[in-house]
């Protein structure tokens, strides 16, 4: 698995960073990452927790972990992040550009949603600014 995030840079579908994927455990990730900026609940009912770390001053990352192991990675980032996934997506671009990359889809709730792939991908402004990932539905 770990081959194919050569690059803490690249963001890869259906597993995440090279530093926070999908599957680590919580002791993998805090000894890469350290403490989180922030920990909280998802939500009352929940068990999982949602980890805030900041990567640099254009990149933030939130991990979903529940029962000490890495279920979500999501990334947020401006413009200028350094941070793009695997096929080429970048902070900043249409959904058009991200079809390009992905194949067809239809924009709902301002996101492109690629199941099979363990990806989604979040705008705003019509600009992508989110891009989570979690495990590929098969």
């Amino acid at each position: 698995m770990l081959k194919y995030l050569a690059s803490d840079y690249f963001i890869t579908e259906g597993l995440g960073l090279k530093r926070a994927y999908i599957g680590q455990t919580l002791e993998q990730l805090t000894s890469e990452l350290g403490k989180p900026v922030e920990s909280k609940r998802q939500n009352l009912l929940s068990r999982t927790r949602i980890n805030t770390y900041q990567l640099d001053k254009q990149t933030a990352l939130q991990v979903g972990v529940s029962k000490g192991i890495v279920k979500a990675v999501a990334v947020a980032g401006a413009v200028s992040s350094q941070y793009t996934t695997a096929k080429g997506a970048r902070f900043g671009m249409p959904p058009h550009e991200i079809v390009n990359y992905y194949g067809p889809n239809k924009l709902k709730n301002n996101s492109l949603l690629y199941s099979s792939l363990g990806i989604r991908f979040d705008f705003k402004n019509g600009k992508l600014n989110i891009i989570r990932v979690f495990p590929a539905k098969k």
